[in-house]
This record gives structure tokens, C-alpha cells and sequence, in this order.
């Protein structure tokens, strides 16, 4: 299960006081890859890019409301499912479109379900994960969860910066293939945590 960072209970912490440093750093860390899954499912630059004004906006806007014990990227990924869902909803110009629209995408918007739906992948990817060699899941870790770049990571395991990448790309292509045919929630979570 993952638990929340020391540095990110104190940036989300800054962040519900106001500010607005803190809310510059999670933007810089998530702002592509919320770009990302909404362009992939919208494929259309102005609407991913509203989406992710909508998400951070809805992020400030409601930042009294996080949790510095819950899981931020838990919190990031429901905020920016539902502003899919949203964009999804706006294109459709009847309700039998709509209705094609989100079946064909698998979207349901219920919190319960979205829930599950987020805890049984974190459970997928965990095994997945531990089916990777050792050194591949240390690689992975030091890149997603402590945030290091393939030349820290090198330098740290005192191996080449190419093995690093390497180790990361394997491993990632692997997660992506093996999560790939879970839907469009699946993708978000291959988004927020394997980039």
C-alpha cells in the first residue's frame, strides 16, 4: 500500500494553508501527466489542456478539503477522472451520443466504484511489481516513489546511467503492457504513476 511522503504531508500542508510555492511544486509535478491522460482520451490539445486548468484550479479552490494523510495522488486522480468525464459529457450534443461516449470509455461516475476500482489496481501493480528482478524494482522505486532521476539513481546503485534507464524502461513497458487492457481508469494510473 502506498503512504504518503514526508515531504508530501508537508507540501500538501503548505498548500492548504495558501501557499501558493507549494501549489507551483505539485503543478510542476503533475501538470504533464495530467495533461497527458486527457489528450490521450480527448485527443484534442485545448481540451487536455483545459482539463488540466480545471483540475488545478479545482485544486485550489478546494485545497482546505485534502487530506495531508491521504494518498495526494489518489485525491489528483479522482479530480482529474471527473474532469474527463466532464469534457466527455460537454461534447456530447444529445444523450444517446453521451450514452455511446461513456460506455465506450467505461466511464461510470461513482465515487464508491472509483475507489475500488483505484485500490485494485494499486493491488495489480503492487504484484506486478513483485514479479520484476530485484534490481529492477529498486530502480522503479527510487524513480517513482523517491523521485530520482536515472543519473541519481546511478549513482546511488553505483551502476551506469544507461542500465538505469534500461532497468526503468523494461520495467515500465512491462506495468504498461500488463495494465494496458484494465480501461480508461487504468491509463490515468499508468499515467500518474509510471511516468
Amino acid at each position: 500500500m502506498m503512504i504518503p511522503s514526508t515531504e508530501d504531508k508537508q507540501v500538501i500542508s503548505k498548500l492548504k494553508e495558501g501557499d501558493v510555492a507549494s501549489f507551483d511544486h505539485i503543478f510542476k509535478k503533475y501538470h504533464r501527466k495530467v495533461y497527458y491522460f486527457a489528450n490521450s482520451y480527448l485527443k484534442n490539445r485545448e481540451e487536455a489542456e483545459d482539463v488540466v486548468q480545471d483540475v488545478f484550479m479545482n485544486l485550489w479552490r478546494h485545497r482546505d478539503q485534502i487530506n495531508e494523510h491521504y494518498i495526494f495522488s489518489k485525491y489528483l486522480f479522482k479530480i482529474t477522472y471527473n474532469e474527463t468525464c466532464k469534457r466527455f459529457r460537454k461534447r456530447a450534443s444529445d444523450k444517446r451520443h453521451l450514452e455511446e461516449i461513456l460506455q465506450s470509455a467505461s466511464i461510470e461516475d461513482d465515487s464508491t466504484k472509483l475507489d475500488i476500482e483505484y485500490n485494485n489496481l494499486v493491488e495489480t501493480k503492487d504484484l506486478l511489481i513483485r514479479s520484476l528482478s530485484e534490481r529492477q524494482k529498486e530502480v522503479l522505486r527510487l524513480s517513482t516513489e523517491e523521485h530520482l532521476t536515472s543519473e541519481e539513481i546511478s549513482q546511488k546503485l553505483n551502476i551506469s546511467k544507461k542500465t538505469v534507464e534500461n532497468y526503468l524502461s523494461a520495467a515500465r513497458a512491462y506495468l504498461r503492457k500488463s495494465l494496458n487492457d484494465q480501461g480508461i481508469l487504468s491509463v490515468l494510473f499508468i499515467v500518474l504513476f509510471l511516468r
